[in-house]
């Protein structure tokens, strides 16, 4: 039976990652995965928007999300670590607090929702790793990159807290390394690859903007000094901010130049898809160090 979802973007995948997300769309459809596109989904309000304001509220303009997808009756896969972060932690407040799900279906109940319960969150790479099945994606490998050293970069909202998504050890992590290896690659193991890279939260101002660009070089050069040939990532956010924080080190004497991508992209190579079909032309950093492996 092939895997069907309602797809939640976000907003940085298609805003500001729109490679990654053109390289969701292929790899999927390759995969022969449904995609179905949602028009009335919306921003999924990290908690330290309104949250911090209205709890209640800002709850409730999350939960929003969950409701339509309940409506549609078909998992919810998240392109976004911090997107399945957020709305995983949603549906975990209102499952376990009847007064809170109560209280918000009051406010959904005015733009004619109701939170209910049923819907199923997932990930890009919890839907290949728990749906797909390792071992189907192994045998749908016609370019094994068997020359490729990726440093696998998990990110934190996909199993941090654990007792939200339920995805992976946070401790010590191995599936992304698992998906890694079925591509052919060598999955190396450095210090910084549960790290933070601190996401949207280098743009709070001045010392948020440094510390990223600190947190960036302890990864890159983590990876760097392992031989990585790339770092490959479970999230946009992570995308984004590994690339732009090695311009940034440009500006400081540091060039590392080492490629950012998400899992799915160096699983396109992995299935036979084209550079230019997975949004290679779109990086920040030279991917030739890539490709060169193939």
């Amino acid at each position: 039976m092939s895997l069907e979802y309602s797809l939640y973007p976000g907003c940085v995948a298609t805003t500001r990652e729109i490679g990654y997300e053109l390289a969701v769309r292929n790899v999927y459809d390759q995969l022969d995965i449904k995609l179905n596109k949602v028009d009335d989904f919306s921003c999924c309000q990290p908690a330290c928007l309104v949250h911090s304001i209205d709890y209640v509220k800002g709850l409730a303009l999350t939960s929003r999300n969950l409701a339509v997808a309940e409506e549609l009756d078909l998992p919810m896969m998240t392109l976004c670590s911090s997107c399945f972060g957020n709305l995983s932690r949603a549906k975990y407040m209102l499952d376990t607090n009847p007064r809170l799900k109560e209280d918000v279906n009051k406010l959904l109940g005015k733009a004619g929702r109701e939170y209910k319960g049923t819907v199923q969150i997932e990930h890009v790479v919890t839907t290949l790793y728990n749906d797909y099945g390792k071992e189907k994606l192994g045998s749908d490998i016609v370019n094994p990159l068997s020359e490729l050293n990726v440093a696998p970069f998990y990110g934190c909202h996909i199993f941090m807290p654990a007792k939200y998504s339920d995805f992976d050890d946070p401790e010590n992590p191995v599936k992304l390394d698992e998906l890694i290896v079925t591509t052919g690659a060598k999955s190396i193991d450095y210090h910084e690859k549960t790290s933070c890279c601190i996401g949207c939260g280098s743009f709070f101002g001045k010392v948020s903007e440094e510390a990223s660009v600190r947190l960036a070089e302890n990864i890159v050069r983590s990876a760097h000094e392992k031989g990585a040939d790339c770092i490959v990532t479970t999230c946009p956010f992570c995308i984004m901010q590994l690339e732009i924080g090695q311009i940034k080190l440009r500006e400081r004497d540091m060039r590392f130049n080492i490629p950012t991508l998400h899992y799915v992209d160096i699983l396109g190579l992995a299935l036979g898809i084209e550079p230019e079909d997975l949004g290679f032309d779109l990086r920040r950093i030279n991917i030739d160090p890539v490709i060169s492996k193939l």
